[in-house]
C-alpha cells in the first residue's frame, strides 16, 4: 500500500523499500537486463490497431521517469488522426531533407549509412499513433514564470522510459 502524506503543501508519496535475498537479485537483475536488451531502433512501424490503454499505461510509465527537482518539464501528446500525422510527416522531412543536404557533416552521414536512413519518414503515417514530447523550459505558477532544472535530461529520461 502506498503511503503518502503532505509536506509544506505539497503530496509526498513515501518510498517503501523492498529487499530482496540475493539469488533473487540477480534472477530479478538479469530478467530485467534480457527484457531491456530486446529494445531496438527500429523505423518499420506496423499499422496494427493497438488499444488506447497500451498508450496511456505506456505514458504514465514515461511520466515516472525523474526529474529535476520533480518538476517533470514534459507534456505528451497523442495524435491518431491521420490528416494531423500526414502534416506532421511533411514538417518533419522538410526539417530532415535540410539535415541530410547540408547540416549534417559527413562523418555523421556516414556513421548513418549502415542503417540505412534517410530524410523520408514514412512510419510518422503508418504507426496508428504518434505520442508527441514537448520540453517545458519553464512553468507558470500564479501568473509567474518559474524555473525548470535539467529539462533536456529529463525529458531525455522520460523519452527513454517510453
Amino acid at each position: 500500500m502506498i503511503q503518502s502524506k503532505e509536506i509544506d503543501g505539497f503530496p509526498f508519496v513515501t518510498y517503501t523499500k523492498e529487499t530482496y535475498s540475493t539469488s533473487a537479485m540477480i534472477q530479478k537483475s538479469d530478467e530485467f537486463y534480457k527484457w531491456l536488451d530486446k529494445r531496438r531502433t527500429i523505423r518499420d512501424f506496423s499499422d496494427k490497431p493497438i488499444p488506447k490503454e497500451v498508450i496511456e499505461n505506456i505514458i504514465r510509465s514515461a511520466s515516472s521517469a525523474p526529474s529535476g527537482a520533480h518538476k517533470q518539464p514534459w507534456t505528451f501528446c497523442v495524435v491518431s488522426d491521420n490528416n494531423i500525422k500526414k502534416q506532421i510527416r511533411e514538417a518533419a522531412e522538410i526539417e530532415e531533407y535540410e539535415s541530410y543536404h547540408g547540416r549534417m557533416p559527413d562523418e555523421w552521414l556516414n556513421d548513418l549509412k549502415p542503417l540505412q536512413t534517410d530524410w523520408k519518414k514514412e512510419f510518422l503515417e503508418t504507426a496508428p499513433y504518434l505520442i508527441i514530447v514537448f520540453k517545458k523550459s519553464y512553468d507558470w505558477k500564479a501568473n509567474k514564470k518559474t524555473r525548470v532544472y535539467y529539462a533536456n535530461e529529463s525529458v531525455g529520461l522520460a523519452c527513454g522510459f517510453l
